[in-house]
């Protein structure tokens, strides 16, 4: 049977954007890749941060889906999108 999986990830604007690109590579190296990779974006980015997702959306466009809240509204409610 093949296990298939998504990731939820919330980014805020503070994040670090080698942090971001740490974690996405290591979803993206598993031995079981996730079927889907959601980023909710709590509120508006960083440029930096920006660019890092738009890389990697450009190299993997139908593994990653993008959730935008306008506004910061914290961990929980933005994973809650």
């Amino acid at each position: 049977m093949v296990k298939k999986y998504s990731v939820l990830l919330s980014l805020y604007m503070e994040e670090k954007p080698c942090y971001l690109k740490q974690s996405i590579n290591s979803m993206i190296n598993q031995t079981i890749k996730p079927d889907e990779i959601v980023i909710v974006k709590d509120g508006p980015l960083t440029t930096e941060l920006e660019i890092v997702l738009d890389r990697y959306i450009s190299r993997y466009p139908n593994l990653f889906k993008i959730v935008i809240s306008k506004e910061n509204i914290g961990l929980g409610k933005a994973l809650n999108l």
